[in-house]
């Protein structure tokens, strides 16, 4: 399955833990607003995208939702299984839609004394996941909207490397927990300077550096945080290969 070198997690797989899952996997194609994971519910299932990005998101009510995280291709859902909950702690939604690889939570449970890398790699994420949480809420409670803005897009191009999101305004507020009105102010901003190119329904970052520089401290917080992740997941990768 070629998506197994795609998505990172799958990537690291030693060759014993591959055979041992891969008859429970389905590569399957995901749709933007599928809801994967409803919160306290039972996880049923992991999801790692291939070229999709899944938004972990709190949501209180309909009038009241922000993003937490958001998954690509260095991670996976679900995660938290291996941290002794089995039900989800957020709502997982298809934010872009593509494919991922979806297992079983039972194969993963059931055989996780058999599966040391793929244990060790959840486990890790999960702290990423703690991480951006953090930096996020911090985030919403000291910068502007503008900063805000910047950090998502940019954030969440190094995290899926996606230039264009297939977004409205509407939608992109929703997911960064900003009024409407102040994210479509910014984003008139961020056009008149060349930063970003807007239609109806997609925003395209132009400018990658002026975006970086629009965008508060957090922005590098949370990218150091995901390259040090992925170093970690490469030295689990090279220290299981071996045993």
């Amino acid at each position: 399955m070629d998506a197994f070198s795609t998505n990172l997690i799958l990537a690291g797989l030693p060759a014993v833990e591959r055979e041992q899952i891969i008859g429970a996997c389905e590569l399957r194609e995901v749709h933007l607003g599928e809801v994967i994971d409803e919160m306290e519910q039972p996880i049923r299932f992991l999801h790692f995208p291939v070229d999709a990005a899944i938004s972990v998101t709190d949501m209180r009510d309909e009038q009241h939702i922000v993003e937490v995280s958001v998954t690509g291709k260095e991670g996976c859902t679900g995660a938290s299984v291996v941290q002794g909950s089995d039900r989800s702690p957020c709502m997982a939604m298809i934010q872009i839609g593509g494919r991922a690889v979806r297992l079983q939570t039972a194969v993963v449970m059931d055989g996780l004394p058999l599966l040391p890398y793929l244990h060790a790699a959840l486990k890790r994420y999960n702290l990423l996941l703690m991480h951006h949480a953090v930096v996020s809420v911090g985030c919403s409670q000291f910068h502007s909207t503008p900063q805000r803005l910047a950090r998502w897009l940019k954030a969440h191009w190094h995290r899926t490397g996606l230039a264009t999101f297939p977004f409205t305004t509407e939608f992109l507020a929703a997911q960064a927990g900003v009024p409407r009105a102040a994210a479509a102010e910014a984003l008139e901003d961020f056009q008149d300077r060349g930063l970003v190119h807007k239609t109806y329904n997609t925003i395209t970052i132009t400018d990658h550096g002026g975006l970086a520089r629009a965008a508060c401290a957090c922005l590098a917080q949370a990218m150091k945080a995901t390259d040090d992740y992925v170093r970690a997941l490469n030295a689990l990768a090279r220290h299981h290969a071996k045993t």
